[in-house]
């Protein structure tokens, strides 16, 4: 190899790890600041962000990208998510994939989504991911399942229905936190 070539894949190497870390500080930004839709909206509160591991925001930002496409509620629907639940105070109608309940959690695929109608709106909007682990998995009288990297996740049980669950706010912001159960702002 050529010593002008050997310069050439240096340059190459600097600018491809300039991007990669441009890549990364913007997609932190875009998971604090919020998608296009909610222009100027935080998604995360400081104190979230405050809490929050590296990892967990890793996650986060994973969960975010993987579930882009379930803005759009058909989109959902044909990939196997169903009605689970009437609007529920705090979070929305509940759309549940079955196929995705298993005893594994994985941040890209959230078992459950939650829609809500915006103020004035016809149209339902995905405002946060819930993720479920059956009481079969992680028996109810036991510890909660790992989860979200660090400690800031609560998981609850979901009785009568049969599952630990944490909500990940991550389209609508939630003014009392990314993983509290319901948020003040969904009627």
């Amino acid at each position: 190899m050529n010593r002008q070539t050997k310069k050439y894949q240096m340059n190459n190497f600097h600018h491809a790890c300039r991007a990669a870390a441009c890549s990364i500080l913007l997609g932190s930004a875009w998971l604090i600041v919020g998608a296009p839709a909610t222009a100027g909206e935080r998604i995360l509160e400081q104190s979230d962000v405050n809490k929050l591991t590296e990892r967990t925001e890793e996650q986060l930002e994973r969960a975010k990208e993987a579930t882009e496409k379930y803005r759009d509620v058909n989109v959902a629907i044909a990939e196997g998510f169903v009605q689970g639940s009437p609007d529920v105070p705090g979070e929305g109608y509940h759309y549940l994939n079955p196929q995705r309940l298993d005893c594994k959690f994985d941040p890209e695929k959230p078992e459950i989504l939650l829609y809500a109608f915006p103020p004035g709106k016809t149209e339902l909007r995905l405002v946060a991911l819930e993720y479920a682990i059956p009481f079969a998995c992680m028996p109810a009288d036991g510890p909660p399942p790992e989860g979200f990297a660090g400690s800031a996740d609560v998981w609850h049980k979901d009785e009568p229905v049969p599952f630990w669950t944490v909500n990940a706010w991550l389209y609508l912001r939630n003014p009392d936190g990314v993983f509290t159960l319901e948020n003040p702002r969904v009627q």
